[in-house]
């Protein structure tokens, strides 16, 4: 697990367990996915914000492919709507 000191663990947990139920799945099955544990995350009173999203981000960009990288504005939007 990465750690990102500047962000709450609970957040942490979530997205580590994001990365790891997203390894090997297309873009119809990881947005389901992100929305499931947004809203799971949400329901434990969770709440990420824009600056935990770009935290998040600078600290895998370098791990994710070109393909995901060109995921992200889509999913940082669908994020923004729940």
């Amino acid at each position: 697990m990465q750690i990102m000191p500047d962000l709450d663990f609970r957040k942490q947990l979530i997205i580590n367990e994001f990365k790891t139920m997203s390894k090997g799945k297309n873009k119809e099955e990881i947005l389901p996915l992100l929305l499931a544990l947004s809203s799971k995350a949400k329901q434990a009173g969770i709440q990420f914000t824009k600056d935990d999203m770009l935290l998040v981000i600078d600290q895998v960009k370098d791990e994710l492919t070109e393909q995901e990288k060109k995921l992200l504005p889509e999913i940082l939007s669908l994020m923004g709507r729940q």
